[in-house]
């Protein structure tokens, strides 16, 4: 056997296991596996063409998230109590406020310019367009934490992104809750391309500590 023989060996059931981890991730978090959805290791072996033992490493991976638990011997989607979603949103807030704070005062003209193109999109009053926004608001505020300078900062906030504006979030919107959050969107460019850190850091806050009391009040 050669070494590259081996290597393939090793790593192909790693990075298997890594695809499911990050398959089963991203549907529960965007939604798509709802709170207390059961998760059987037959069907989504199944469902993703794969064994059982890396979809079995992917869902302990999980619990240690945070996002599955154990009950009576299965595992189900976390279900999320408010006092969980208020921590959650509080460390976003504040990552979220000081990476805004940052992006005003490094980024370059570049990276300003790829926030200033988001501007149509992140600022519609559309409730119809509202559902289909789920990925383009992360796209949106990855690119702001982006351009911090700070890459480990990006990560930790998209560790956080454990509870977060999804399809199934979305739903919860109205008109006006829709208008303040997109004026806040086109605040929050215009402080970030301004240059206008402390205001770019307040938006933010605001805008996390908004959407967090809006989930509050429609799912509780």
């Amino acid at each position: 056997m050669t070494v590259s023989e081996g290597s393939e060996r090793i790593t192909r059931p790693v990075l298997r296991s890594e695809t499911v981890y990050g398959t089963l991730r991203q549907e529960i978090t965007d939604g798509v596996l709802a709170p207390g959805t059961p998760l059987v290791e037959d069907d989504i072996a199944e469902r993703l063409g794969v064994s059982r033992t890396p979809v079995r490493e992917s869902i302990q991976r999980l619990a240690a998230d945070g996002l599955v638990d154990s009950r009576r011997r299965r595992w189900v989607v976390h279900v999320y109590q408010p006092e969980e979603i208020s921590e959650i949103y509080g460390v976003r807030a504040a990552l979220e406020s000081h990476a805004a704070r940052l992006a005003a005062l490094h980024a370059d003209a570049a990276a300003l310019e790829r926030i200033e193109a988001q501007r149509e999109v992140m600022t519609k009053e559309n409730l119809i367009t509202l559902l289909e926004r789920g990925k383009a608001n992360d796209d949106f505020h990855d690119l702001i934490s982006g351009a911090s300078g700070n890459p480990r900062l990006l990560r930790t906030i998209r560790d956080q992104r454990l509870f977060h504006f999804n399809r199934r979030i979305g739903a919860l919107y109205d008109e006006e809750s829709l208008r303040t959050t997109s004026r806040q969107h086109g605040q929050l460019i215009d402080a970030v391309v301004g240059r206008d850190a402390d205001t770019a850091g307040e938006i933010a806050r605001v805008h996390v500590e908004f959407s967090l009391q809006l989930l509050l009040d429609r799912l509780f």
